[in-house]
C-alpha cells in the first residue's frame, strides 16, 4: 500500500508539474505570437523552468524583408550579453591564481589615471566610477585593444570608486584588456578554450574577429514606421568583447555554469547577484539578447533578436510574472492621436538635456513651425507630437514616449525607449 500510495503521489506531482508547464507553454507563446504580429519581435526564445524547457520557439514577423527572417540555428550579435564571458573568464583566472579581485588597474596598467583606486571587482560590478562609453566612440571602427586602453585613459571618473554603480562599457573593456595580459597566449586564444571549447559552445565566436558567419542574422530597425536593415558600418562597429551566438549555445551555457566541472561553483556563483540572478541585457542598433538565469525561482530566459523595435523592459516583466503566477498583459496593437498645445506650451520644454546615465549622450529640442523637435548627439532630428500637455511621441504605433516632468519650474526630459526610462536633466 505504501509503495502504491508513493507511486500515485509521483504521478500526481509529475502530472502536475506537465499541466503547470503545459498551462506556462500556452501563456507564453501567446504572448510572443501577439508581440510578433505587431511587430514588436523577431527572433529566438527558451524559457525553462525547474530545469525543463518551458517554451523553444523561433518567431518571425511576417509581409517584410526576406532577409529579417530567422530561423532555430541563427546566429544574432548578442553585444553585452558578451559581458557574461567576460566576467567569466576574469573568475576562471581567479581560480588559476593569477589574479585577486582586490588587484587595483594599476597593476596590469602602471599609468591607467586614477587606476590605484580602482580594483577589478568595481570593474566587474560596474562600481569603477568610469563613464558608461568612450567619449565619441561612434566614430572609430575596429579599433585594437591597446588602443582602446589608450582612450579610456582619457576619460575622467564620474564618481569615487565603489560609493555608486554606473554601467560601463569602459570598465569591461578594461577587464577584456586584463584578460589578454594575464593569459598565456592572449585573451581570444583564453576564451576559446575555457569557454567556447569546454562547453562546446560550436556556435558562438566573437564578431570582430570573424571574417564570415554562417546562417548570420543581419540585423533591423524601424525608421518612420517601416522595418529596414541597419547601416553595414552599424554593424561593423567597434566592440571589444563582442560576441556572436545561436539561443541553443546560451542556453547551453546557462545548464552547465553551475555544475563545478569546468569551474568551481562557490566562483561560478560570483556571476550571480545577492539574490540569486544573474541578469545581462544587450543592445545595438539591429540588434536586442537576454540572458536571465535565477538560482532560487530556477527559471532561465534567453531571447535573441535581429531587430531594435522590442519593448524590452516590459518583455522581460512579462515574462517572469507569467512564469511567477502574476499579472500581466497579451501584448496587442495602439495608436496614439495627436493633440494641439500653443506655442507658449511648447516654448517650457525647449533647451538642451543630458542623459543621466551617460553625459555625453544629449538632446536638444527645438521649435520649428510650431513643431517640436528633437535632435540626439549624433545629429540626429526626429520629430514628436503632443499625446497631452506633457507627453510626446515619434511613431503613433509605439508606446514609446517623450516626456517633460516639472521639477521646481524647469522641465526635465525623460525618455521612454523599447520600454527602459532613461532619465535627463536640463542643462541648458
Amino acid at each position: 500500500m505504501k509503495t502504491l500510495i508513493s507511486f500515485l503521489a509521483f504521478f500526481y506531482s509529475v502530472h502536475t508539474f506537465s499541466q503547470n508547464n503545459n498551462n506556462y507553454e500556452q501563456k507564453l507563446d501567446e504572448y510572443f505570437l501577439a508581440l510578433t504580429e505587431i511587430k514588436n519581435f523577431n527572433g529566438n526564445v527558451i524559457v525553462a523552468k525547474n530545469g525543463a524547457k518551458v517554451l523553444d520557439k523561433t518567431y518571425n514577423i511576417t509581409g517584410e524583408n526576406d532577409s529579417l527572417k530567422i530561423n532555430h540555428n541563427s546566429k544574432f550579435i548578442i553585444a553585452s550579453v558578451s559581458k557574461i564571458f567576460i566576467r567569466y573568464g576574469i573568475l576562471k583566472l581567479l581560480e588559476q591564481g593569477k589574479i585577486n579581485l582586490s588587484d587595483k588597474i594599476t597593476k596590469f596598467i602602471p599609468d591607467f589615471p586614477n587606476g590605484n583606486k580602482i580594483s577589478i571587482e568595481q570593474l566587474m560590478d560596474h562600481k569603477s566610477g568610469l563613464p558608461r562609453e568612450i567619449k565619441d566612440y561612434e566614430k572609430y571602427d575596429h579599433l585594437k585593444l591597446d588602443k582602446i586602453i589608450e582612450l579610456a585613459k582619457r576619460e575622467s571618473l564620474e564618481f569615487e570608486p565603489g560609493t555608486k554603480t554606473l554601467y560601463s562599457n569602459v570598465g569591461y573593456f578594461v577587464l577584456h584588456y586584463i584578460i589578454d595580459k594575464v593569459s598565456n597566449n592572449g585573451y581570444w586564444d583564453f576564451m576559446q578554450y575555457e569557454i567556447i571549447k569546454k562547453y562546446k559552445l560550436n556556435h558562438t565566436g566573437e564578431f570582430n574577429n570573424t571574417q564570415s558567419i554562417s546562417d548570420f542574422a543581419y540585423g533591423f530597425s524601424t525608421e518612420n514606421g517601416k522595418i529596414v536593415p541597419v547601416s553595414r558600418n552599424s554593424i561593423n562597429r567597434f566592440e571589444t568583447g563582442n560576441y556572436f551566438s545561436t539561443i541553443d549555445d546560451l542556453y547551453l551555457f546557462s545548464q552547465q555554469l553551475l555544475t563545478g566541472k569546468y569551474i568551481k561553483k562557490s566562483l561560478a556563483l560570483k556571476m550571480f547577484g545577492e539574490k540569486g540572478v544573474l541578469i545581462q541585457a544587450g543592445g545595438r542598433p539591429g540588434y536586442r539578447a537576454y540572458y536571465y538565469q535565477n538560482i532560487t525561482s530556477k527559471i532561465t530566459f534567453i531571447f535573441v533578436s535581429n531587430y531594435t523595435d522590442i519593448p524590452f523592459q516590459e518583455v522581460t516583466g512579462d515574462v517572469i510574472n507569467i512564469l511567477d503566477d502574476k499579472p500581466y498583459e497579451v501584448p496587442k496593437k495602439i495608436y496614439k492621436n495627436a493633440i494641439a498645445l500653443s506655442p507658449e506650451v511648447l516654448k517650457r520644454y525647449l533647451g538642451k538635456f543630458e542623459l543621466e546615465a551617460d553625459k555625453t549622450q544629449t538632446f536638444t529640442v527645438s521649435l520649428e513651425n510650431e513643431q517640436l523637435s528633437i535632435t540626439d548627439s549624433d545629429g540626429e532630428k526626429t520629430k514628436i507630437y503632443p499625446e497631452s500637455e506633457f507627453s510626446f511621441f515619434d511613431n503613433p504605433e509605439s508606446k514609446d514616449s517623450y516626456n517633460f516632468i516639472n521639477h521646481d519650474g524647469k522641465y526635465n526630459l525623460v525618455i521612454i525607449s523599447t520600454g527602459i526610462t532613461l532619465k535627463t536633466i536640463k542643462i541648458e
